[in-house]
């Protein structure tokens, strides 16, 4: 392959990367793992995933699990829409709604993978995309990106912890320079 088109498409995929890497550290982490957390403590829905898991029949879950995950899928289509637009603020909202779909199939896939996988077409579809996740978390390409943003993150958070503490020194100076008078 030519260097420069193995250039662009190294640089196409490095883009796509720390895209991914952003999102999985900025929405997930920051949003998402508090949601389910949210929604855990809700008694109903942790009936609800009882029955996924205990009485529900496989098509019912099935059913259940499409249902919030394509409607996630189609919000989620809608905000990169509206990105595109440079409408973000609605972009942002829009895909807020999102996340409390998405949590909902997720609860049902881990609950109910067993009925899910029962299925051969999701069970292809499943393994498959299980692969594909495999393959980018164990590339060269990501394994250095993940580092380089790794590194990025902790020079961020220890000038970040830097500077609260000169706001605590500051804020202790004042606090007893007020006190003395």
């Amino acid at each position: 392959m030519n260097p420069l088109l193995r250039r662009i498409r190294n640089g196409f995929f490095i883009l796509l990367i720390f895209l991914y890497m952003i999102f999985e550290e900025l929405i997930w982490k920051s949003a998402v793992a508090p949601i389910i957390r949210f929604i855990n403590a809700f008694h109903l829905y942790r009936h609800f995933l009882d029955y996924i898991q205990f009485r529900a029949r496989p098509l019912s879950v099935l059913i259940l699990f499409m249902v919030p995950f394509a409607l996630g899928e189609v919000i989620g289509t809608l905000s990169a829409i509206l990105a595109a637009q440079l409408h973000l603020l609605s972009a942002g909202l829009l895909y807020t709604m999102k996340i409390p779909l998405i949590v909902v199939a997720l609860g049902i896939l881990q609950h109910g993978k067993e009925k899910l996988l029962s299925y051969r077409w999701f069970a292809l579809c499943y393994g498959w995309v299980m692969i594909q996740l495999d393959k980018l978390h164990s590339s060269l390409l990501y394994q250095q990106v993940h580092s380089a943003l790794i590194r990025l993150r902790n020079r961020f958070s220890n000038r970040s912890s830097r500077l609260k503490r000169l706001i605590i020194r500051l804020y202790r100076r004042i606090r007893s320079s007020r006190s003395k008078s």
